[in-house]
């Protein structure tokens, strides 16, 4: 793979996160970097719906990146994961994006994310997971 030097950094991922959950409320918040990739991300629940809210504390990337919400679940002794929602953009230092991922139709209520760039290679790892339960006595869609 081709790199420009300026971005042939060595990559070293770091992820430091921090959580509370209940069944109607999480926070999380992690501080990843990885080579010029430094987001600070933080995730609620809110009436049961997840809230990924990603913040680029470094340098404005140099190209596009995929933003990609996965289902986390477990079937037997298998972990399984199914993408929901994937979006390309490209961060400026400051830039802020925000996801909202309604939860009620999945099974396990849990959903990761990860951030794959486009300008370096970067093995897989969610970024942030966090579970979210329905609220005691909000029904389910279509019940």
């Amino acid at each position: 793979m081709k790199r420009h030097s300026k971005y042939a950094l060595a990559v070293f991922a770091s992820v430091a996160i921090t959580g509370l959950a209940t069944a109607t409320f999480a926070e999380e918040s992690a501080l990843v970097t990885a080579g010029l990739l430094k987001m600070d991300i933080m995730v609620n629940c809110q009436d049961g719906d997840a809230l990924f809210q990603i913040k680029n504390v470094g340098e404005a990337w140099p190209k596009t990146s995929t933003f990609a919400i996965y289902n986390l679940r477990i079937e037997g002794n298998k972990r399984l994961r199914k993408l929901i929602s994937q979006r390309r953009m490209r961060l400026n230092d400051g830039q802020r994006a925000s996801f909202k991922i309604k939860t009620d139709q999945l099974p396990s209520g849990r959903v990761g994310l990860w951030v794959k760039p486009d300008w370096y290679k970067r093995d897989f790892d969610y970024d942030a997971t966090v579970r979210c339960s329905r609220p005691q006595g909000r029904p389910v869609p279509g019940s």
